[in-house]
């Protein structure tokens, strides 16, 4: 691989573990985003481009990677499904599961299902026309909240606080329709708040929109926003906003009931497991 070593962090032999620098390798797509190149994994992991080469093959070769035509490194399914078995996120995932594929059947559109991760929206799910969609709305994918609809929801009934800590921070900017003035985004905020709905038009490409909703939780908290993408040259926005609601309080009320299995989240986790 043709990468320079410039710039690139040098690590004390020693001082980490094997253990600790995988992790660290791991821990470099939360802090980079979702997409990396051998470089910019060596300089989030503070690893020398050697080691991280060496540790980025292996942890490719298991499975916990995945490479895109461009060089690209991605965290693969596989962290996600190993982060999300032993965690609240699998519960969540599980009930919201089959209204995602109602709505997803019935609108043919891209829905998501999505929690905060620090100041970044992660998915949780993603049912898409295209399975071989690779952008950073993928299932296990980031983006930072003030870009996506789901984040706008998540960011909207966040602390006081952390809002405000979010809105002095960079807010960067995809295209003209991006709202990156921290007065303009506490209006639309509010509207989030006040509505129980967010649209993002154009935020992230000009030919993309989407509306999304949030889902409580038993104690009235938002634990996760339910999103769907539209083309902005084919979908009124105002058409998707019952849906996505109503979708969104559908998940609500079960993770307000006992836990039920239900036949057709057993049948869609086989098969992703490619039991049947």
């Amino acid at each position: 691989m043709a990468e320079q070593m410039d710039d690139v962090p040098q690590d004390e032999p020693g001082k980490r573990t094997a253990a600790a620098r995988v992790l660290a390798l791991l821990g470099a797509f939360a802090s980079g985003g979702g997409s990396l190149t051998l470089s910019e994994i060596s300089r989030y992991a503070n690893l020398t481009l050697t080691t991280t080469h060496r540790l980025v093959k292996e942890v490719l070769q298991w499975g916990g990677l995945e490479i895109d035509d461009t060089g690209h490194y991605r965290l693969s399914s596989k962290i996600l499904d190993l982060a999300s078995s032993s965690t609240e996120a699998m519960r969540l995932r599980e009930r919201a599961l089959p209204p995602l594929v109602e709505l997803h059947g019935r609108t043919g559109l891209t829905v998501h299902l999505a929690v905060r991760d620090g100041t970044s929206v992660m998915y949780l799910e993603a049912l898409r026309a295209h399975p071989n969609y690779t952008g950073e709305n993928r299932i296990g994918g980031r983006l930072r909240l003030h870009l996506a609809a789901t984040g706008l929801v998540l960011l909207a009934f966040a602390d006081e606080p952390f809002r405000e800590e979010y809105l002095r921070g960079p807010l960067k900017r995809y295209t003209s329709e991006t709202i990156t003035d921290p007065d303009a985004l506490r209006t639309c905020l509010r509207f989030v708040r006040k509505n129980g709905y967010a649209v993002a038009s154009k935020f992230v490409a000009m030919g993309a929109g989407a509306v999304a909703a949030p889902v409580m939780g038993v104690d009235g908290t938002v634990q996760a926003a339910v999103g769907m993408v539209y083309r902005t040259d084919r979908c009124d926005p105002d058409r998707l906003i019952d849906p996505v609601r109503i979708t969104a309080k559908r998940i609500s009320r079960s993770l307000w009931e006992p836990a039920q299995l239900d036949p057709r989240t057993i049948d869609f986790n086989r098969r992703h497991a490619g039991l049947i």
